[in-house]
């Protein structure tokens, strides 16, 4: 069972490092929606769409090119996730220490006694916090850019990860073997990282109108894992009852089974549409302006194979592939600037439902203090209240955000401008 070992590191690193994973595994169970890089944006609670004003108007809105006035390099990576990062230490430990134990095979029900004994402790302390926390997931996004008028270059990436964990049942996760509750723990995770080259332009068009266009080549890499383990001894021998189910002394079945999935890729060209609107006739004192984005306007299909760790249990079912659609997301917003030093926005984000994810809710607001050289922020990002600061020293910004919760969500970003 070496595959174990590679099994409980990936499931570490998933932790550490959408909707709807549910019993399988792969990525049409994951979140494949725009995931907010930034941290100015996550301060206006990943409310964006009108107020960027540097190069991540590639990745956000390619029509808030028009915003940048001068060369711009910016650097942003921002995290979220649905726990205490701090709380997963421990079940680290427990993993390492489950896998440390299990030997390449179990050909003995002595060898099955020693290790049920000896993964037992750090088993139950794995099963009691998936039943507090039967399921982990979170992003992290970043993105780089180059601006040069009302052009754009782009480096961005969103990855996104989600681990289910179920106890007590015989086989939630399909892996064809029917393990004895209630000493049972399965386990089913998956990561899907989409990483875009993106170029974009705008131009300003009559009647206060304003249109981008970013062309992508995206890139998505795509593993996982599930496993079972097993240790229900019944008649209290020492022994997990699966190991022996027929009790003629004969292994039957393995207390660990599982399969590791490796890492695939495939790449596709994709386009992004962006346009924002200001009335001609605004309020005193006040400026409104309205943005509408069309992410992945042309749908692309990425053909990915399923490949699994040769070390995986032989024989279990195994889906056909992990091919997935980009499908158009849509996202709205608007912004009213009062004074040229508040801004006040409220979007909507994947109208459409598309790609895994949900449609979700932002709003924010953001007041500069000083001439414009301190700002604070604070705003609702889908399901958190944030906050955010930053300092403008003209050729140098720099942005900081985070939850009330900063160990569940937290960004930070510079941007160089000339």
């Amino acid at each position: 069972m070496r595959w174990l070992k590679v099994g409980c590191g990936l499931a570490v690193l998933v932790v550490v490092v959408t909707a709807g994973f549910g019993q399988q595994v792969g990525p049409k169970a994951l979140d494949r929606s725009f995931q907010r890089p930034g941290a100015r944006a996550l301060g206006m609670g990943g409310a964006y769409l009108l107020a960027t004003d540097d190069a991540t108007a590639v990745a956000w809105n390619p029509a808030a090119l028009v915003n940048v006035k001068r060369f711009t390099l910016p650097i942003e990576v921002s995290g979220r996730v649905n726990f205490n990062i701090l709380d997963v230490r421990d079940l680290k430990d427990d993993l390492e220490k489950i896998s440390d134990e299990i030997p390449s095979q179990i050909s003995t029900l002595d060898d099955a006694q020693r290790i049920a004994g000896a993964i037992r402790s750090a088993f139950n302390r794995v099963r009691d916090f998936s039943q507090r926390n039967p399921t982990l997931s979170g992003s992290l996004s970043h993105v780089v850019g180059l601006s040069f008028g009302n052009y754009g270059l782009a480096i961005s990436n969103g990855s996104f990860f989600e681990v289910q964990t179920y106890t007590g049942q015989e086989d939630p996760i399909n892996l064809g073997i029917n393990y004895t509750p209630p000493d049972t723990l399965h386990a089913v995770g998956g990561a899907i990282s989409l990483t875009s080259v993106g170029i974009a332009h705008a131009r300003s068009l009559p009647m206060g109108l304003t249109l981008g266009v970013t062309v992508r080549g995206v890139r998505a890499d795509f593993l996982g894992f599930r496993v079972g383990v097993s240790l229900t001894d019944a008649n209290n021998d020492l022994i997990p009852d699966d190991a022996d189910k027929n009790n003629d002394g004969i292994i039957d079945t393995d207390i660990v089974a599982g399969t590791l999935f490796n890492r695939v890729d495939n790449s596709r060209f994709t386009l992004d549409i962006g346009a924002i609107w200001e009335p001609p006739v605004q309020p005193p004192m006040l400026k409104v302006r309205y943005a509408a984005v069309v992410r992945n306007a042309l749908p692309v299909k990425f053909s990915l194979p399923v490949s699994y760790n040769p070390g995986s249990t032989p024989g279990l079912p195994l889906p056909p592939n992990f091919d997935f659609r980009l499908n158009p997301e849509i996202d709205l917003g608007v912004l009213a600037e009062w004074k040229e030093r508040t801004n006040l926005v409220f979007e909507l984000h994947n109208v459409t439902s598309s790609n895994g994810g949900d449609m979700t809710l932002h709003a924010g607001v953001e007041h500069w203090l000083m001439g414009n050289v301190f700002a604070v922020r604070v705003g609702y990002d889908d399901d958190k209240p944030v906050f955010g600061l930053g300092i403008n020293l003209k050729v140098l910004r720099i942005d900081l955000a985070a939850g009330f919760k900063p160990k569940e969500r937290a960004a930070v970003g510079i941007s160089l401008r000339f």
